[in-house]
């Protein structure tokens, strides 16, 4: 079989991104006999790491990861002539896209469906254009759709219409060899780097906009217990790009007497993100809504305890375990964080049950259900 691929997943190494390596990854481990073809975008590097493996090759194609409405119309041609010209059985699509027409058989990873669920979540245009134009297409012309849990499984049968025999869930995990426990000693040697000290941090990884990954919640809750008089010494580390209306999060950190105590790292390179994630004392993750939230299980896979919403994905992933929250319930934010940080036992007892859950989530076995719909569609 050879699977042409689109690669395009934004200008920067995301979620999207990183569960697309891993799953490429493991299916050309599992399957040497198949080829997978990688359609990128000649300035996004970052799939170099799969050129070691024989049966997977990656093509550069001539538009920029900068600019996503260019992004957007190579899709309709280009791609369509790549799959044509490498005679590829099949075609898959990892990320939101608009797809017109195809010309292979062609399934696409539909993560969630956050402008049905978020009202502000993007400009009316695009919020227009996803919801009217783009999330339609994709459902109706591709021959099977995958989604990455059971809330987003739903959302696509209630709003798009979707009969559920066309859709596969393919749940996320994390590279274990990236994403694990690692050594005090060596995460402090990436600490100091930044200023900061080991588990004398709060953490939140992710796009910074409002309101959708809810950042302004944690911010709001994390200066109310500097108010307080809580918190002594410790800071708050946001990590990521901004993102629609990120300035009224800026706006919020710089208004307060305790800026100072709010770290913005900005977009930071792979190899020290595993590092922060083990170093923080809590993961604060209060998205109001995502496909699978990858973050909180990152953050699970090195040993560290989260915060996360009581809503959409969150309880799939997290389970019985005592971590959720209102998302919006600054209050309740308050308390968990207090609960965690003020009992020391419970909080290492805590980020040993986030651990051992982690383990359960594993690419090998998500791949062996990619591949399982793959054949299911070149056969039909």
């Amino acid at each position: 079989m050879r699977v042409g691929i689109s690669g395009y997943v934004g200008n920067r190494l995301t979620g999207i991104g990183r569960v697309l390596i891993c799953v490429l990854q493991e299916l050309a481990k599992q399957n040497p006999d198949s080829t997978y073809i990688i359609f990128r975008n000649y300035d996004f590097s970052d799939y170099d790491c799969l050129r070691s493996f024989k049966n997977i090759e990656i093509v550069d194609v001539p538009y920029t990861k900068e600019s996503g409405l260019k992004n957007i119309l190579w899709h309709q041609w280009t791609f369509q002539k790549l799959l044509k010209r490498y005679k590829c059985d099949l075609a898959y699509i990892p990320n939101f896209t608009l797809l017109l027409w195809k010309v292979v058989p062609t399934i696409v990873t539909i993560h969630d469906l956050i402008e049905f669920n978020v009202p502000e979540k993007f400009s009316k245009l695009r919020m227009f254009y996803r919801k009217m134009i783009c999330d339609p297409l994709m459902a109706k012309r591709s021959d099977h759709i995958l989604t990455v849990s059971q809330s987003s499984f739903n959302d696509i049968v209630k709003y798009l219409g979707v009969n559920p025999s066309k859709i596969t869930l393919t749940l996320n995990a994390t590279d274990k060899s990236f994403f694990h426990k690692y050594p005090q000693q060596e995460v402090e040697n990436v600490l100091s780097n930044y200023g900061l000290q080991y588990k004398d941090y709060l953490l939140f990884v992710g796009t910074i906009d409002y309101p959708g990954k809810n950042i302004k919640t944690v911010v709001d809750a994390f200066l109310n217990l500097k108010g307080k008089g809580k918190l002594e010494g410790m800071k708050l580390v946001v990590i990521g790009k901004n993102g629609y209306n990120s300035e009224v999060i800026y706006d919020t950190v710089n208004q307060s007497v305790y800026k100072s105590d709010v770290v913005f790292t900005g977009y930071l390179k792979d190899g020290d993100l595993p590092k922060f994630y083990a170093g923080a004392a809590i993961l604060l993750y209060l998205s109001l809504f995502e496909g699978f939230g990858l973050p909180v299980l990152e953050a699970m896979s090195c040993g560290t305890p989260v915060i996360c919403p009581n809503t959409s994905c969150f309880p799939e992933i997290v389970e019985e375990l005592d971590v959720t929250v209102p998302p919006t319930d600054v209050e309740a934010v308050e308390q968990k964080i207090m609960k965690i940080l003020g009992d020391q036992i419970y909080s290492a007892d805590l980020a040993s049950k986030c651990y051992e859950k982690s383990l359960k989530y594993s690419w090998e076995e998500s791949a062996k259900v990619y591949q399982q719909v793959f054949d299911q569609i070149v056969n039909k």
